[in-house]
Formats: C-alpha cells, sequence, structure tokens
C-alpha cells in the first residue's frame, strides 16, 4: 500500500461496444434464463467487429484531450489487458499511434485487477523522478475468442467489450490519487512485461464444471466468503494510507459483477449500499475485466455528479488472488 503525493488523475475515457438487451441473448438461447435472473444484468456491451483496435485508441485519444497533455509530455504508456485481448492493442502502438514519442511503453497482463495494478504501478514510475511529467494508461478487453462465451465462461459474469485511456499526471487534474493498495500473489501467467519481441503462451480454453465455475475449481457460492474478505482487507488498506474512512466516502466503483458475486450483504455491514456504487450502470455494461474501474470513474466524471472534495474509490479483483483499490478526490 501506498500514499501518494502530487499524482493526479488528468482525465478518463471508455469506448464500449454496442449495446446488447439480454433478453435478447435469451431469447436467442445464448444466455441461460437461471442466470438473467440471479446475476440482473440488463445489457452487455459487444464490439463490432475488428473494432476493438480501434476502440483503443479512441479511448485513449479522448482521455489525452480531456486531460490537455501534450503528447511529448506523456513518460509512459502502459497498457493492461487480460487473456486473448492482447490481440487488440499493444502499448506501443498506442504510444506510436498517440505520437508519444519519448514514452517508455510496458504491458500489464492479468485478470480483473490489470487496470488497478497498472494505476500503482503509473503511480509509482511517476513518483520516482520530478523529471516524469505524466503516464497514459489504457485498457482493452474482448469477449470474442478462443474458449470464451460471454454469457457462459463463467456463472455469475457476462462479459462486456471496451476500451479505456487514463491520463496520470504529477501536475493538476480532475481527481487527486491519495493512495493505491494491491494484495495479493499474481495469477500463473501475469506478468508486467517491456514491449519486447515476445510472445504470451497460448491459454487452454476453460470450461465450467457442473457447480458452474471453472473446472477443478470451486463454484462462486464458495468462493463468495473469501472473496469478499481479500476486498475488505484492500480497501481498509487503501482507506487507512489515505486518512478516511468507508463513511467518507462519496462513489465506489466495484467490478461489473452479476448480483450473485457482488456480495452487497457483506459490503452493508462495512456501510457500503449498492446506491453508493456505479453498479446500476455497470449493469448495463458488462464485465470489463481489465477495464471496469477506469470506466467507471469515466461514467462518474461525464455524469458531473461529483463535487471538489468528494472521496472515490476504484476496487478490482482478479481471478481471488490479487486485488486491488485506489483512493481518489475530486479537485
Amino acid at each position: 500500500m501506498t500514499r501518494w503525493d502530487g499524482v493526479f488523475i488528468g482525465a478518463a475515457a471508455a469506448a464500449l461496444g454496442d449495446t446488447e438487451e439480454l433478453r435478447h441473448a435469451v431469447s436467442a438461447g445464448r444466455y441461460d434464463a437461471h442466470d438473467h435472473e440471479h446475476d440482473s444484468y440488463r445489457a452487455v456491451r459487444v464490439a463490432p467487429g475488428g473494432a476493438l483496435p480501434g476502440m483503443v485508441l479512441r479511448a485513449a485519444g479522448l482521455a489525452r484531450r480531456r486531460s490537455g497533455v501534450a503528447p511529448s509530455d506523456i513518460d509512459l504508456v502502459v497498457h493492461a489487458f487480460a487473456g486473448h485481448a492482447r490481440d487488440a492493442g499493444r502499448a506501443e502502438h498506442v504510444s506510436r499511434e498517440l505520437a508519444c514519442t519519448s514514452a517508455t511503453a510496458l504491458e500489464v497482463v492479468q485478470g480483473s485487477n490489470g487496470g488497478l495494478v497498472a494505476l500503482h504501478l503509473v503511480a509509482s514510475y511517476l513518483s520516482a523522478s520530478t523529471a516524469m511529467r505524466a503516464a497514459l494508461l489504457t485498457t482493452v478487453d474482448c469477449a470474442a475468442g478462443p474458449g470464451t462465451d460471454r454469457y457462459r465462461t463463467e456463472r455469475g459474469k457476462v462479459l462486456g467489450d471496451g476500451a479505456t485511456g487514463l491520463v496520470v499526471t504529477t501536475g493538476t487534474g480532475v481527481a487527486r490519487v491519495l493512495s493505491t493498495a494491491v494484495l495479493g500473489h499474481a495469477p500463473e501467467g501475469a506478468l508486467v512485461r517491456a514491449d519486447l519481441p515476445w510472445r504470451v503462451p497460448e491459454t487452454a480454453p476453460r470450461r465450467r464444471d457442473r457447480t458452474g465455475g471453472r473446472a477443478g475449481g470451486r463454484a462462486p457460492d464458495e468462493l463468495a466468503p473469501v472473496l469478499a474478505e481479500r476486498e475488505r482487507e484492500v480497501l481498509e488498506l487503501a482507506l487507512s494510507e489515505a486518512g478516511a474512512t468507508v463513511a467518507d466516502v462519496v462513489r465506489f466503483v466495484f467490478p461489473n459483477l452479476g448480483r450473485r458475486l457482488q456480495g452487497w450483504n457483506r459490503r452493508a455491514a462495512l456501510g457500503i449500499h449498492e446506491g453508493r456504487t456505479t453498479w446500476g450502470w455497470g449493469t448495463g455494461v458488462g464485465h470489463l475485466r481489465s477495464g471496469d474501474q477506469a470506466a467507471g470513474l469515466a461514467h462518474l466524471l461525464e455524469t458531473g455528479d461529483l463535487s471538489s472534495g468528494d472521496l472515490v474509490v476504484l476496487v478490482g479483483g482478479g481471478c481471488g488472488r490479487s486485488f486491488g483499490c485506489a483512493v481518489l478526490e475530486m479537485a
């Protein structure tokens, strides 16, 4: 866990796929009616064929323009993604297309905590030297690929398609990054790597067992208490480092999981209620494995509901092994 001084969110943006109403997916037999009833998703964002690389650049470019940071002032480009979404964008490609000619390009390959791991990495990088000015963090998520079915790969999750861009600066911005915390060891295959000639090994197609979880794993109901405890731990660490409590927070951004995996009863015991979160918005987007937090933040900023001094907390969890949290204060 780390408290940061002088690190800001310059801007956030998201480019999401087209809206597909889930009742249509149920009628067509693509999505299980029982799952639809229990997880309460309304819709999912689905990218038109071949549109994802363009979406990464669109989100990155919009965030850069909103921030007012010149491309030449960006010292680092970090691109986070999970699984086969690596084909939908690269850090080096983003850096080149946005003319960030002096930027170092890195990639974070992980599950559903990649975006917050990347933010933690970016804050560390920018704080290492007074010469560092800004970084661009991008994510991309795509459910179309070998062994992946957006409706059936994992019970309790409907996978959405989209990309996000986040500009982090050492000057001023729309929000100050007070603290970040990352817990847990990285899942197998999770890496932080430089942009070198190197290939991520292919992952075997995932399949469900009879319980609805991954083959060889535990069912969602069995995992829920374990995940809730790790989430509570990382949340309390980040808030403590920021000198804040749950009661001080105006809005929370949790992963866009289905209702069964959200654990609202456990969160309510901490004083966190559904209405203080972006989950209502997320039920119309689907789970962006790397980008839920940045997309949720972009949504909050675009609605204009936040005021100066408001605290916003971003929470992520990856495969039950890695959890992250960031505490932001609106400028």
